[in-house]
Formats: C-alpha cells, sequence, structure tokens
C-alpha cells in the first residue's frame, strides 16, 4: 500500500497488518508536517485535499515484481483553526483633515483595510479606537466594529467641534486603530490626523449696535468713527473688508480695509459742489440706521447695527410764508379787517430754538408811530388811526424781523409789509344779493343760460364790473364776465352719477376802482335734477338654475333683478321671445304641440321672480331657455333703447318617488339645512340629529 498525490505530505501509513484471510490493514496517519489550512492548494479547493492509496500484489518481492493493483481515493475536509491574526495594510497613516467637516464625514483619503485569512467564524474580529493622544478621546469612531475576514476600515468624525484649527491643542490628533481576534490577539495601525484651517468662523463684531455723532455741517472727510471685526481664521480668511449699506448710506465713506467711517463729499460729478462740503442735513434727516457689513477673505459676512444721528446746528434763517405782505385800508381805520398775522417758520430743532421765532418791526418809513407787532404771534395791529398824510405816496412800508433762538448766533429773516391808504371814494361793489338759488334739468343743452348775477359798483360804472367763477363750478358752468350770465359750459357732464346733485359756486366781482381795485363775492346754488334717460341693467349676463319635475305650479325657482342709475326709475320684467328648449338628447324642440315649454314658466313684471306656471316634464323638456327682459316704463329719453335682456337657463331634473327624503325645511330643489351652534361646545358632544323617511312607507331609514 502506498499513497499517490500527496504534494505537501501531509500524510503517512503505519501499523501494517495482515490478518489471517490475508487481508491487509494499514492506519492513515498525518505526517510530521503541520496541516495549513491557508495553504494555497487547500484555500483553491476549499478546504479539500485529496489523494489516491494504491494496493499492490508482490509477485516477488526480491526485485521487487508486481501484479494487480487498485487505487482508490481519499478526500480530507481540513476544517479551519482560529491560527491566523488580522493584518492591516500599512501600520500608519497621516490624514489632512479641513475643520470644517461634518458630524460622521468619513476621513478623507483613508485607505485602510485589514484582513484575516482565516474563515468563517475564525475570520472574525473587531475593530476598536484607542486614544495615543489624550485630545482625540472621542472625537471620531471606528465603523465596522465586528469585521470578518478582508474588510475596508472607515474613521469617521464623532464630534466635529473639537477640530478647531485655531486651537493649537485641536490641530493633531493620533490614535490607534486595534484589530482584535477572537482568541484576544490583537494588533493595530496608528492614525495621525492633521486639522487644515477653514473659513469656518464669520467676523464677529464686539457689539449688537454702534451709534455715532456728527454735527450737520461736519466737511467731507471728517472722521466719524472706526468699527472692527475679529475673525480668528488664518490667512486670506482672516482678513476683512467692510461697507456700508442702507437708505442714505451714500452720505458716509468707509475705509474697507480699516473700517474708519467718514463724512462722504456730496454731489454728483455734474455738480458744483464747494469742495469739503456734505450732504447731511438735520433738518432734511435726523438720523441714518445703517447696516455695516464685514466680509473676510472666504465671502463669510457678518452685520451689525449702526446709527449715525445729526446733531443740529443753528444755519437755517427763518422764512416767511410770502415774498412780501400787501393790505389796503382806509383812511381812519385803526383795526385791520381781517387781522394782520406775518408768519415765519424756523426749520432748526429743539436743540436749536425748536422753530420758534420773535417778530420786531426792523424799519417804517415814517416817523409817526402808527403800527406795533406782537413778538410772538406775528400780528400787526394800529396803534392809532392811519392817515394819507403819514407818507409821501399814502402808504406804509414795513420791513419785518422774524429772529430765532438758535446757538451761538441767531439768525434772522426779513419781508416787506406794504400797507395802503385808500380813500372814502374807492368803494366795493355789491351784488344784488348775497345768494342765488336754481335748479336745472340733467339734459340741459350745453351753453344754455342758468341764472345771471348782477352787482351794483357805488363810485364807479356798472359796465367796468367784472365777473368770474371763483370756486365750485366743477367745470360744468362758465361765467361772461361782462354781464353775469352764468351758462352750462360747452363741454360740460351733468350727470348726477358722475359729479352729483349739488354746486356750490363761488362768484366775486371786481371794480375798476383807483388807487386799488375792490371785490366783492356772492354764493350760487345750482341743482341738477335727474332726467330719466338712462337704460336699466340686468346684474348679471346670464343665469342658471335647476329645478325638479315634480314641483308644484307657483314654486318660486329664480328671481333676476336688474337696476337703473335714474332715480324716479319703475322697472318692468317680462319674458320674451325667443323661449328655446331641448329635450334629454339635447334635440331642440321645434314646436310646442307636444308639450308647450313656453308656457312652463311666468315672471312677476314688478319683482323679477320666476315661478313654475305649468307642469314641467324631464322627458318632454330637459333644458328651457328663457329670454328675460326689463324695461323702464318711466323713461323720458330714448325710451326705445331703456331696455336690457339677457337669459336665463333651467335644467329640470328627473324626480324618482323612490328618493328618502330628509325633514323639512330640506326639499328637493333646495337641499340645504342651516344649523346654528354654540362656539363653546366641548368636543364630542352631538351637534344635531339628521333623519330621513321613505317617502312610499313613511318609515325612518
Amino acid at each position: 500500500l502506498t499513497i499517490e498525490g500527496d504534494r505537501l505530505d501531509y500524510f503517512q501509513l503505519t501499523q501494517n497488518q495482515v490478518s489471517s484471510d490475508g487481508v491487509l490493514s494499514v492506519t492513515l496517519a498525518t505526517s510530521k508536517n503541520i496541516i495549513d489550512r491557508e495553504n494555497k492548494e487547500v484555500l483553491k479547493e476549499g478546504g479539500l485535499y485529496a489523494f489516491q492509496v494504491r494496493a499492490r500484489e508482490v509477485v516477488d518481492e526480491s526485485g521487487p515484481v508486481y501484479g494487480e493493483e487498485t487505487i482508490t481515493s481519499v478526500t480530507i475536509v481540513v476544517t479551519d483553526i482560529d491560527d491566523e491574526l488580522p493584518v492591516f495594510n500599512r501600520n500608519s497613516f497621516t490624514v489632512p483633515v479641513p475643520e470644517d467637516v461634518g458630524s460622521d464625514t468619513p476621513l478623507p483619503g483613508l485607505t485602510l483595510e485589514v484582513v484575516d485569512k482565516d474563515v468563517s467564524k475564525n475570520a472574525e474580529f473587531s475593530l476598536s479606537l484607542e486614544a495615543v493622544s489624550p485630545n482625540s478621546e472621542g472625537v471620531f469612531y471606528v465603523y465596522p466594529e465586528r469585521a470578518l475576514g478582508k474588510t475596508p476600515v472607515i474613521i469617521r468624525v464623532k464630534d466635529p467641534e473639537r477640530l478647531d484649527y485655531e486651537n493649537e491643542a485641536a490641530r493633531n490628533f493620533q490614535f490607534n486603530v486595534i484589530a482584535e481576534a477572537l482568541n484576544g490577539m490583537k494588533i493595530k495601525s496608528e492614525i495621525t490626523v492633521v486639522v487644515t484651517d477653514s473659513n469656518d468662523n464669520i467676523p464677529q463684531f464686539a457689539e449688537k449696535s454702534y451709534e455715532f455723532n456728527v454735527a450737520e455741517d461736519a466737511l467731507a472727510e471728517l472722521p466719524i468713527g472706526k468699527i472692527e471685526a475679529f475673525d480668528p481664521d488664518s490667512g486670506s480668511y482672516g482678513e476683512i473688508l467692510y461697507s456700508i449699506k442702507g437708505f442714505g448710506s451714500e452720505k458716509f465713506y468707509v475705509r474697507p480695509e480699516t473700517g474708519d467711517i467718514s463724512v462722504a463729499s456730496c454731489g454728483s460729478e455734474n455738480e458744483i459742489i464747494p469742495q469739503g462740503a456734505s450732504c447731511l442735513d438735520y433738518e432734511d434727516r435726523k438720523s441714518f440706521s445703517l447696516t455695516y457689513t464685514a466680509t473676510d477673505g472666504g465671502g463669510q459676512t457678518t452685520t451689525t447695527n449702526l446709527v449715525i444721528r445729526i446733531e443740529d446746528v443753528n444755519d437755517n434763517h427763518p422764512e416767511f410764508g410770502l415774498d412780501e405782505y400787501r393790505r389796503v385800508v382806509r383812511e381812519g381805520d385803526s383795526v385791520f379787517e381781517p387781522a394782520l398775522f406775518i408768519k415765519a417758520t424756523d426749520a432748526d430743532g429743539p436743540l436749536q430754538g425748536g422753530g420758534k421765532v420773535f417778530y420786531t418791526i426792523k424799519t417804517i418809513n415814517t416817523d409817526a408811530t402808527v403800527f406795533q407787532i406782537d413778538p410772538m404771534s406775528g400780528e400787526i395791529t394800529m396803534t392809532k388811526p392811519v392817515r394819507v398824510e403819514d407818507t409821501e405816496n399814502g402808504r406804509y412800508d414795513l420791513v419785518i424781523r422774524a429772529t430765532d433762538q438758535g446757538k451761538p448766533d441767531p439768525l434772522h429773516g426779513d419781508v416787506k409789509v406794504f400797507i395802503d391808504v385808500g380813500s372814502i371814494r374807492n368803494q366795493k361793489p355789491k351784488f344784488s344779493q348775497p345768494r342765488y338759488d336754481i335748479a336745472i334739468r340733467e339734459n340741459a343743452e350745453a351753453e344754455s343760460d342758468v341764472i345771471q348775477v348782477k352787482a351794483d359798483d357805488p363810485d364807479g360804472k356798472n359796465s367796468d364790473l367784472r365777473y368770474h367763477i371763483h370756486s365750485g363750478s366743477k367745470d360744468n358752468f362758465v361765467i361772461n364776465p361782462a354781464t353775469g350770465m352764468i351758462t352750462v359750459a360747452p363741454d360740460a357732464v351733468l350727470s348726477i352719477e358722475q359729479n352729483g346733485e349739488l354746486y356750490e359756486i363761488s362768484v366775486q366781482v371786481t371794480d375798476n376802482g383807483e388807487p386799488y381795485q375792490q371785490t366783492s363775492g356772492a354764493q350760487v346754488t345750482i341743482t341738477v335734477q335727474d332726467v330719466n334717460n338712462k337704460a336699466p341693467k340686468f346684474l348679471q349676463d346670464s343665469y342658471t338654475e335647476y329645478v325638479l319635475e315634480n314641483e308644484e305650479k307657483g314654486h318660486h325657482v329664480l328671481t333676476v333683478t336688474a337696476t337703473d342709475p335714474d332715480r324716479n326709475a319703475d322697472l318692468e320684467y317680462d319674458i320674451i321671445e325667443p323661449i328655446e328648449a331641448r329635450d334629454k338628447s339635447g334635440t331642440k324642440l321645434e314646436n310646442i304641440a307636444a308639450y308647450d315649454f313656453k308656457a312652463a314658466f311666468s315672471i312677476d313684471p314688478r319683482n323679477g321672480k320666476i315661478s313654475i306656471s305649468e307642469k314641467l316634464s324631464y322627458s318632454s323638456a330637459a333644458v328651457i331657455i328663457l329670454t328675460l327682459q326689463v324695461k323702464d316704463k318711466n323713461a323720458e329719453e330714448n325710451i326705445e333703447d331703456q331696455v336690457a335682456t339677457t337669459e336665463a337657463t333651467l335644467y329640470i331634473k328627473a324626480f324618482n318617488a323612490d328618493n328618502p327624503v330628509f325633514p323639512p325645511p330640506w326639499t328637493p330643489s333646495d337641499p340645504t339645512i342651516s344649523v346654528n351652534i354654540s362656539e363653546n361646545i366641548p368636543p364630542g358632544e352631538a351637534l344635531f340629529n339628521l333623519g330621513a323617511k321613505d317617502p312610499l312607507t313613511g318609515e325612518q331609514i
């Protein structure tokens, strides 16, 4: 007996024995060579090791000479034992990681693998991390924690907040990846993580908001203040540029590199602005609420509120409401009628007098003390009667000065006041009556006469009087300046709906007096009376309604409504031709011999209510289209045109007597039930009970 094909010499035959009946027995035993399941020859065959045992008959032992022989195959199943340790593909790695890496992110560029050549459960091992540097504890975790055979190892970031390039103690991390076999044996690979800088910090301001003050007369380039932000990032990431945005930001300048804020120059390229001038004006705007922005080299931005308050300076002179004041008085008058007030305003703010001004008479062209002025109110009053002889030309010429309360030096403004002394011979014209009232029709023709106003001049010719409309005509009336005749304007629109019915017109008349013309006024009230000349109109272009065929005669189906802008309109409704109908297949009905669909509905001429007048039949006429008309019986003009029409499409619904019915007020044609409930009903409480009955038996369903 011999072994054939035992290429690795794993086995041998021992203890040859021959039985009495000539049977040879041997023992198959392992040789001195250790069987290795991980040997390529065995591994290639999946753990099977095959060879043959040859038995040959020895004919002559001296030869030896062999006779007959036989061969049998032997297959040994080699079972695995845990005799291999896991092995990493490298003993150490250095991995750069940006500081802004996210949680659970794998370490970039790490190609770590571990292999255990054992098979099945014997190839199982566990993976864990072991801190080498104290700061790496808990920062990373390994995946997977248990593996089998050949496995790629992934290291993920567990706590990215602890990676911080700006913190020297958080820039480098060292730890071991431990692979532990089931037998407790361990191997390791050392990982060094180097944290690289990222733009993970936004610029930070020391304050949430900043406030500065600057005088309104500050010159351009005057420093206002400085705002800086801090960014701990390194290199260009930590370099900051500053800017200002917001309404009015163009009035200020910030140096981008330093954050120094100053007053900007005023005006555009096409304007001539004094050198050094600024556009700040307390009276125009008292403060600026701006957005101050810091942007780092990586594009990260942060903002803060910047308020620049403008300090008031007394830079506004008092200004009068008029360029000059004029008044005419009669000789001998001692009182102005009405009172004569001089009004000036000062735009400066509370710190510069708050707009208060004081009035004085600076100069007057007479030595007589005739006038005085209230320093607070600006009212000019007479201290004695006026006389023509006080001045050379019969006119008092005053210069009134208004002075503010600004600091350090008050400012003032002057205005001229002319008071003419007129003769008793120059009297105002007088209307024959103070008020005129007239009514006209809305359709009054253009340029037709309305009413004539008249006035008399006590000291002149009435033919020299000139009339004009001061206000209230709404451009619909004009007046003849010589005769006082008020007429309808050529392009007048007297529609009450557009301009109303009432015109309160103020008419004035002026004489030709010397040295000054005199004026008087009168009130003319014109009432426009409505004329029925406008057509009615339906509220809808068309109407649609559904009605059951079993509804009784007189059942109200639909109400149509029309409006008429005329005040005395009397509208009448009617059903007119054409009246069309279609059966349930959509075929148009051509005659009423079989079913008179034209008589199926009627309308109340007073209110537009449409009701059933004949029995409806869905099988005869499923759709009926009515033409509805409304006309104004009180029409005065365009009578034939004061008519409007619309269509009402009525769909006839088939009725099935077997359908259940709800209790009243529900009806098949108005299938609506309204229920009122309280607002404080608790959840789960019943709101209402709703039942239905069989229409044939009357039993509840």
